[in-house]
């Protein structure tokens, strides 16, 4: 396995998240490093021609702004490396724990424990946009009584928010993500966690989603899709569904704000906005 490293000037991160945007599905992730302040795209690819391959979408890019690329070959124990980043942490009365701790840990009786192995998918919830999305559920639905609530989950990932769901007690989940291998990671996961699911899996894009009404819609994805999908996002929602979204970025918060809110202004009369920040990751809840 190969890792290319594909350094950007923040100025021009805009620039090319569109890219990414116009060629997903991908093996790239945008990184930044807190500690040296620089930006950098990060894919891993089977071979170097592969890589190559795919580098050519970005060869306007790259010969625009003079980027650096580099080329590092992967050892046989990279697939493993993230269990060295994912320790068990808690938020009220959830636990999430990595499914090789499970024999050794013990926490209350009291407590839920929910257990996640990610692998190549996204969702452990120590990833900030995933923390926001894990925050704001257990604080709006862990006293929910009503039981025929519907949740809808979008870019699922590891499954991490549809199997919060199912614990808060949304007795109807739906989930989608347009990487097969999260859709695979979410079946492993729920199998973690439940003898009997009520989640739906699904391989499909956001523009695919049949028109239905749900009580939740939770999205955490990129924002400018956030953006592009807004008006399908909104009606998506009965007429007292919440929608929260994540994946935002500090300075991307007040185009989705506004762009949310001119839309919501015309499909009802009264709403309420939150916004919780971590980081430099924010994530919006709409309640109508």
């Amino acid at each position: 396995m190969l890792k290319v490293i594909l350094s950007i000037n923040k100025k021009n991160r805009l620039e090319a998240e569109n890219i990414l945007f116009e060629t997903a599905p991908h093996n790239w992730v945008v990184i930044f490093n807190r500690q040296t302040k620089q930006l950098t795209l990060e894919g891993v690819f089977p071979s170097k021609h592969e890589a190559e391959q795919d580098l050519l979408n970005f060869k306007e890019f790259i010969s625009k702004y003079n980027n650096e690329v580099e080329f590092t070959k992967l050892d046989n124990e990279w697939e493993e490396a993230y269990k060295d980043h994912f320790k068990p942490w808690s938020y009220k009365s959830f636990n999430f724990i990595p499914e090789w701790e499970k024999s050794s840990q013990t926490y209350s009786k009291n407590n839920i424990n929910i257990y996640i192995d990610p692998g190549m998918a996204f969702g452990t919830g120590t990833h900030e946009t995933t923390r926001l999305c894990i925050e704001l559920m257990i604080d709006s639905f862990i006293h929910v009584q009503n039981k025929s609530n519907k949740l809808l989950d979008i870019g699922c990932g590891s499954g991490i928010l549809s199997i919060l769901g199912q614990f808060l007690g949304f007795e109807s989940i739906y989930a989608i993500d347009n990487d097969i291998n999260a859709i695979q990671n979410s079946i492993q996961n729920i199998s973690l966690n439940f003898n009997d699911s009520k989640i739906q899996l699904e391989c499909k894009p956001i523009s695919a989603i049949e028109n239905n009404e749900y009580d939740c819609v939770v999205a955490n994805i990129q924002s400018d899709i956030l953006i592009n999908y807004a008006n399908k996002l909104i009606y998506l929602l009965n007429n007292k569904g919440q929608l929260i979204l994540s994946g935002i970025l500090n300075y991307e918060v007040e185009d989705v704000d506004r762009k949310f809110n001119k839309l919501l202004q015309n499909k009802v009369k009264k709403f309420s906005t939150k916004k919780r920040h971590l980081n430099e990751w924010c994530a919006i809840q709409y309640k109508i």
